[in-house]
């Protein structure tokens, strides 16, 4: 009888502990509930690449940052938005994550039941989780309704398709973007580029398109580069196009743009091909008064061309066409205009 209470006893003091254990301490502010900083972690073998995969009733943010160690480590907090303690609890007991190794590369999945059990116009189950990788890993995020931060180095960042915010720098080697309706925000990316979104901004600094064209889409927002080198291929439509100490390099960059104006400051050009088209705004390009070019422009009867502080030779003049050419001509720069709107060509004293 005495062992079977001492048996009793251990078995009730065993499940408090598993209870006090699994227990999570749910804080309230405004209506939405979250957990502490929980922590998962992993050490990696030979992969060098993690997936993070979300459920589709999921939101919430996703922060990749980077460490020296040979470990995966994510911290995380599990929330909820709702008007009932009660409900939000058990919303956030049925979102979870797990960390896996597999032969190929690291997993981190965010799960959630789906469908969700929350009413998804007014009501969330969300995570938010910062996610640690050593330096120089290839990173891909299928995360649908989640914002997107990181800072690397990596040789890799990859979102298919998102609706959230995405902000980057420190990438050498492929970067592919895809939002809609979301802010985009670039800095010191190099390699093989391809970026777009739709109905907000693309802001990026220092560019270097080395390994292939660099792509950038846009239609209904702003796409403004401080800092491009190499080749690109740039449309937008609905929105402005500016690109501020553009190195073109290579065979040949296009530039489209409609009904928003184009504003190109051109750094330095020494070959290849630079084809700038628009539809009902300006084009306005700055380049050096060095420059050695053969320009082509051609607007609609409605429209002008200026060409002004730098020394060139006209080969073609016609009301709606300018044929230039400026020294011996290695590089090549077309403007077009189809409906409303001028061509600005404007020199500046070079280094």
């Amino acid at each position: 009888m005495r062992y079977a209470r001492i048996g009793l006893l251990f078995s009730l003091a065993s499940l408090v502990l598993t209870t006090a254990g699994v227990c999570q301490e749910i804080f309230e502010k405004d209506g939405l509930y979250t957990t502490g900083e929980l922590t998962v972690s992993t050490c990696i073998g030979s992969q060098k690449k993690l997936v993070i995969q979300a459920a589709a009733s999921l939101s919430g943010r996703v922060e990749i940052g980077t460490t020296q160690q040979p470990e995966i480590t994510v911290t995380y907090t599990k929330q909820s938005k709702t008007d009932n303690r009660s409900k939000a609890i058990d919303y956030i007991d049925l979102v979870s994550i797990s960390l896996d190794s597999l032969p190929e590369y690291i997993r981190l999945q965010l799960r959630a039941p789906n469908p969700a059990p929350w009413d998804k116009e007014i009501e969330s189950g969300m995570i938010v989780a910062l996610v640690t990788v050593p330096e120089d890993f290839f990173v891909e995020v299928k995360a649908t309704y989640f914002d997107v931060t990181a800072r690397g180095p990596l040789t890799g960042l990859v979102v298919p398709s998102s609706l959230g915010r995405m902000d980057v720098s420190h990438v050498d080697g492929r970067l592919e973007l895809s939002t809609a309706n979301r802010r985009v925000k670039l800095e010191d990316i190099r390699g093989i580029i391809s970026v777009s979104t739709t109905n907000s901004s693309i802001v990026a600094r220092e560019i270097t398109s080395d390994r292939g064209v660099a792509k950038f889409r846009n239609d209904g927002g702003d796409i403004k580069i401080m800092g491009l080198r190499g080749e690109a291929n740039v449309k937008n439509r609905y929105g402005r196009i500016s690109i501020v100490d553009f190195r073109p390099r290579g065979e040949s960059s296009f530039i489209r743009g409609s009904s928003g104006p184009i504003i190109l400051e051109i750094s330095e050009m020494s070959s290849g091909q630079l084809v700038v088209s628009n539809r009902h705004e300006d084009i306005e390009i700055t380049i050096p008064d060095t420059l050695q070019a053969f320009f082509s422009l051609a607007v609609s009867e409605e429209g002008m061309i200026e060409v002004t502080n730098f020394p060139f030779k006209t080969d073609l003049v016609q009301r709606d066409r300018l044929n230039l050419l400026a020294g011996d001509g290695p590089v090549e720069i077309s403007g077009s205009i189809r409906g409303r709107g001028n061509i600005y060509i404007r020199g500046i004293r070079g280094d």
